[in-house]
């Protein structure tokens, strides 16, 4: 059982950072639009377990499954990286200024929402390409037991 979720570790992995980065957001939205402003610390921990959980799924990317039989496995493995970055951004901006015991002013305000909007899209732009892969090209799918679309061999579609 365990080797059976090991093995499927990245689709599961792949829902938190999409659902913790959109709540997010939108939490941050919530936040400004009721109170007219953001405390660094509101919202902090979705942040960075939004963060954690991208680095995972990141890690846990079975490379070897889109082997020579897809054309956008690049777009999504660099949006996957670009996309982690950012969210690292978003909580290392939030930590900056919890650190220094400040709140946002409004130019900081703008520029952090911005940032974790521009996250938003990464992450969803992310999704699209992994769903594309998997719902049109049937990358990593199997059916009694045999890949619907195996990898080839190699990382160019050859033996290395």
């Amino acid at each position: 059982m365990f080797q059976e979720v090991f093995s499927h570790i990245h689709p599961i992995m792949v829902h938190f950072p999409i659902a913790l980065i959109i709540i997010a957001t939108i939490y941050d939205l919530f936040c400004i639009i009721k109170n007219r402003r953001l405390s660094p610390k509101q919202g902090f921990w979705l942040w960075a377990f939004a963060f954690i959980s991208a680095w995972i799924a990141v890690g846990t990317g079975p490379e070897h499954d889109a082997r020579g039989n897809t054309n956008i496995f690049e777009n999504h493995q660099n949006l996957a990286d670009i996309t982690t970055v950012l969210a690292f951004l978003v909580t290392a901006f939030r930590g900056f200024f919890i650190f220094k015991k400040k709140e946002f002013l409004k130019a900081t305000l703008v520029i952090y929402f911005l940032l974790s909007l521009i996250t938003s899209a990464a992450i969803l732009s992310v999704g699209y390409y992994g769903g594309k892969m998997v719902y049109d090209q049937g990358v990593g799918v199997k059916m009694h037991g045999k890949y619907v679309n195996p990898p080839k061999p190699g990382k160019f579609g050859h033996d290395d």
